[in-house]
């Protein structure tokens, strides 16, 4: 947190010279402030909305299948611990929702049905000492003053307009981006002259993904029945879901490019 801290006020002051001549609707930094703040807040304990839907078209993603270009993904979010995601996989509709320290994904079948016997709680294997091996909360790591100061931690570069948005060309600041280990990565921001995201594509190492934004609404919560899984579903404990994240973590690994080849 002290780290964050000092990154947010020294970028702060790197921040405010250049742009105090500037129209603030024309700021670059200004627009990305609006199209960050009202998604961060919701992870706010002090935010009046607690909760977002969007609906994300899938236009394009490295080695995406031709049948899934146009997927539609819905997004739905309440912080600080429960999140579902809906979306086409292998010819049929699929959600996984995560409600508290466990997770339930439907329909009930391969290669999902496997998960189920992983070894869970029941697992032998010898625990960290000081470790918690529940499902961590989703939070981020500002107090809700420092949400304002949000937009200083990036590198953002005015791109101009396509169709009629505004373009924004993001990074985060080298420092974080090193802390982080994402160093290659960034962004392109397509946002209405409201700061409302449009379309988003995020670059990574040998890698990208565009999604265009349907529809993105906040709440300040989502009904107690978005969390229940409908017909049978898979369940994990949340030693289950850690597993099944490093196993997906080392299938990543193992399909990322070699710089050295």
């Amino acid at each position: 947190m002290k780290k964050i801290t000092c990154v947010l006020l020294s970028s702060l002051f790197a921040f405010l010279a250049p742009v105090r001549a500037q129209s603030p609707a024309l700021n670059a930094y200004d627009l990305l402030s609006r199209a960050l703040q009202p998604i961060a807040s919701v992870f706010s304990p002090e935010a009046k909305a607690h909760a977002l839907s969007a609906t994300l078209i899938l236009e394009s993603m490295t080695d995406l299948p031709p049948e899934l270009v146009g997927a539609r993904v819905e997004l739905l979010l309440q912080p600080p611990e429960r999140l579902l995601i809906r979306g086409p996989y292998n010819g049929q509709m699929v959600t996984i929702c995560r409600d508290g320290e466990s997770v339930w994904i439907t329909p009930n079948v391969p290669p999902f049905a496997a998960l189920a016997n992983l070894p869970g709680a029941v697992s032998k294997k010898k625990k960290k000492k000081h470790v918690s091996e529940g499902l961590a909360p989703m939070v981020l790591p500002f107090t809700p003053q420092q949400l304002a100061l949000l937009p200083v931690l990036f590198q953002v570069r005015d791109a101009g307009e396509d169709q009629g948005l505004r373009v924004l060309e993001v990074r985060l600041m080298s420092e974080l981006a090193r802390s982080l280990g994402v160093e290659d990565w960034s962004a392109r921001l397509s946002l209405s002259g409201v700061g409302a995201p449009v379309r988003i594509r995020v670059f990574g190492p040998g890698w990208s993904i565009a999604v265009r934004v349907e529809h993105l609404e906040y709440a300040t919560q989502l009904p107690a029945a978005t969390w229940e899984p409908v017909g049978d579903a898979v369940r994990l404990d949340a030693l289950q879901v850690r597993q099944w994240i490093d196993a997906l973590g080392l299938q990543v690994e193992s399909h990322r490019p070699n710089p050295a080849e």
